[in-house]
C-alpha cells in the first residue's frame, strides 16, 4: 500500500520528464533536419559554382594555348625584345629566407 502512494506522488513527474523529454527530442530533430536541408542546398549551389569556374578557367586555358602558339623568337624581337647581353645566376644563402 506505501508503494502505491509513492508512485502516485511520482507518476506526474515522471510523465511531465517524459513529455519534456520528447519534446526536446522533436525540437532537436527538426533542428537537425533543417540543418541538413541547408547543407545539401549550400552544397548544390557550391557544385554550381564550381561548374561555371570549371567553364571559365577552360576558355582561359584555351586562350592561353592559342597565345603560347603564336609566340616565337622573331615576333619577341619584332615586339621588341633583345637578348641579355649579361647573364648571371644568383644563389640564396640558407639564412637569407626567413620568416622572422
Amino acid at each position: 500500500m506505501h508503494a502505491i502512494t509513492l508512485y502516485d506522488a511520482y507518476i506526474r513527474r515522471i510523465a511531465a520528464l517524459l513529455a519534456g523529454v520528447t519534446a526536446l527530442a522533436v525540437f532537436l530533430y527538426g533542428g537537425l533536419l533543417l540543418g541538413a536541408v541547408a547543407h545539401t542546398a549550400g552544397r548544390t549551389a557550391a557544385e554550381k559554382q564550381v561548374q561555371h569556374l570549371s567553364a571559365s578557367v577552360s576558355t582561359l586555358e584555351s586562350a592561353y594555348l592559342t597565345e603560347t602558339k603564336a609566340l616565337s623568337a622573331e615576333r619577341a624581337i619584332a615586339l621588341g625584345f633583345v637578348m641579355p647581353t649579361n647573364m648571371s645566376t644568383v644563389y640564396a644563402g640558407a639564412g637569407a629566407l626567413t620568416l622572422r
